[in-house]
């Protein structure tokens, strides 16, 4: 074999490899998370959220970050401060109802607010929609009282 064929072997070798440990962790990375923090339940006790570390073997600047709002592409090749991700539960039978992207609770993270009524819920800045409808409270404008 030719070194300029060897070099090319190896380069796509290479390139093998390291996309496929990227793809695996990308699967692996919430399928082997660890949970992070004790659950955080909803007043009205509807939902329930649950803090996770993602489960990361490649470094993690290999990993993108994506903008909290998500209107903005991704940073690559930055180093996180914390990573995590959330789950938004039913807490009344435990369905899992939606789940954040994985995101750094260091820069983007924050207090926990149940919404006040707009259906919405915010961790520091990532947002995490309400869309239960026979959780009465949730929208306390939307709601009609009998009387």
């Amino acid at each position: 074999m030719k070194p300029a064929s060897r070099r090319i072997a190896f380069f796509v070798a290479y390139i093998t490899i390291a996309g496929g440990l990227w793809t695996a962790s990308n699967w692996w990375e919430r399928g082997w998370a660890t949970k992070d923090s004790e659950s955080s339940i909803s007043p009205n006790g509807c939902y329930r959220i649950d803090s996770f570390k993602p489960y990361w073997v490649l470094p993690d600047f290999l990993h993108p970050m994506p903008h909290p709002f998500g209107d903005l592409p991704p940073k690559w090749f930055v180093w996180w401060g914390n990573p995590a991700f959330l789950r938004l539960y039913d807490h009344r039978n435990g369905d899992l109802i939606s789940e954040t992207e994985i995101y750094d609770a260091e820069s983007d993270g924050g207090q926990l607010h149940w919404g006040n009524g707009s259906g919405n819920v915010w961790i520091g800045m990532i947002r995490m929609e309400l869309n239960l409808p026979d959780c009465i409270g949730d929208i306390p404008g939307k709601v009609r009282r009998e009387q």
